[in-house]
């Protein structure tokens, strides 16, 4: 039996936001979405291998992500076991949102998005480093960088990070294709990229770097509720544009439907309810004047809380003395840095990828040199862009840019982890 697949003349009818917020409104969606990037499976395979329920909940998942385009139909299997055959989808494209949709998120959800990203590889570094896969392949890639560029060569920097990771990306479809017609060992990998603007560094007296205190504390992951919190913002472009004005500053519901229209009671009831999710916090309560004795409440969006490197502080210690670790412990300290002073996600154009690709060994090689390429072309535009600055009135920019390529333990072994993406199109 084959499948003819449906072909839309004109417009299509659900825009990339939606099909972004379908994809968040359930963490098992998300989980779908990031597997099937990896492989071909249909829903009682994907059941069997990654749990969700029952049958019926997953297949009902499948087919709300083929409707908005999220997942492919690829061909018809024989069943594995007794019954009937089963179709198998692929992901044509991982949940990431382009520097277009990204600029349109408020900064929170940015930077909330970003540290979430960042704590995610964080966990698969830890992951491969504890299953002794980091290290096995002595041509590995781990290295962050501060540079001092000019404007011109942040774009180049910037855009060629982003055209990285799409050749990394096709790396793993031409790695497919050889291992489907010339089957051999599968090379799993993790590769992680990031450029970033980082603060201008302002020294007390002894030459220290005068940073902001770390936040203290835990916040354990829980895949759900963020997933959640996201897709309710989605939702709603009101909800948006309420988290992108209560950044710039503290706000009333009726402040807000004056200055950028609605009705106030549906402005006040989405307040409170972004309120209870956790994206805004409550800063001021006023009575009296032409209140008339009602109160009214003031809101601001919340930052997220961002933690040191302790975070992953429980890899063993013999693991920890290991070179790796401390040029990670390194690059965690630069991230958490830029994210108390606001500039990670100050530019809509910063780039914060990971994903797991299946490779085979010329994939593995023919990667692990494009990442070496570009660094040392980045190093590069380092050099031209200081030439540029002699003599030009511009200010100098600072930013950090942070590669890695590392074995990972094979899934059977490790914990899923959804992937969650930005890439910036330039």
């Amino acid at each position: 039996m084959t499948t003819t697949p449906k072909l839309r003349i004109g417009p299509r009818p659900y825009s990339e936001l939606d099909r972004l917020a379908v994809v968040f409104a359930d963490p098992l969606r998300l989980k779908i979405v990031s597997e099937l990037f990896l492989r071909e499976m249909g829903p009682s395979r994907f059941l069997a291998t990654y749990g969700g329920g029952t049958l019926q909940r997953v297949n009902s998942h499948f087919k709300r992500l083929v409707e908005y385009d999220c997942l492919r139909f690829v061909r018809m299997a024989p069943p594995e076991g007794p019954g009937a055959p089963e179709k198998l989808y692929r992901a044509p494209r991982l949940a990431i949102f382009d520097e277009e949709m990204w600029a349109k998120l408020p900064i929170p959800m940015r930077e909330e998005f970003s540290w979430r990203i960042f704590e995610q590889f964080g966990e698969r570094v830890k992951e491969a480093m504890k299953a002794h896969t980091f290290d096995s392949r002595p041509d590995r890639h781990l290295s962050w960088i501060p540079l001092v560029l000019d404007e011109q060569g942040r774009a180049t920097v910037f855009r060629a990070i982003t055209q990285l990771f799409y050749v990394l990306l096709e790396e793993q479809a031409d790695a497919r294709t050889r291992l489907q017609y010339a089957p051999g060992a599968s090379v799993h990998t993790t590769v992680g990229l990031a450029a970033f603007d980082s603060p201008t560094r302002q020294r007390n007296l002894r030459g220290l770097l005068v940073t902001e205190p770390p936040t203290q504390g835990e916040d354990p992951f829980d895949e759900k509720e963020f997933t959640g919190r996201f897709a309710r913002v989605f939702s709603s472009e009101l909800n948006l544009t309420i988290m992108t004005e209560l950044n710039l500053r503290p706000m009333s519901a009726s402040e807000f439907a004056t200055e950028c229209g609605g009705d106030s009671r549906e402005v006040a009831k989405r307040l409170r309810t972004l309120r209870d999710l956790g994206w805004l916090e409550v800063v001021e309560e006023k009575t009296g004047g032409q209140r008339r004795g009602a109160t009214e409440v003031f809101y601001r969006a919340v930052r997220p809380a961002v933690y040191d490197t302790g975070r992953w502080s429980k890899v063993p210690q013999e693991v920890r003395e290991q070179d790796s670790w401390r040029i990670f412990e390194q690059m965690a300290e630069q991230v958490r840095e830029a994210f108390q002073c606001r500039t990670f996600d100050s530019r809509p154009d910063r780039h914060l990828t990971w994903a797991h690709l299946v490779l085979d060994q010329q994939g593995w090689e023919q990667g692990i040199a494009a990442i070496d390429q570009c660094f040392h072309d980045v190093l590069e535009e380092q050099n031209r862009s200081k030439m540029r600055l002699i003599g030009s009135k511009e200010e100098p920019l600072i930013a950090t840019v942070a590669f890695a390529g590392f074995e990972s333990p094979p899934p059977e072994e490790r914990r899923p982890i959804e992937l969650i993406s930005k890439v910036a199109l330039n």
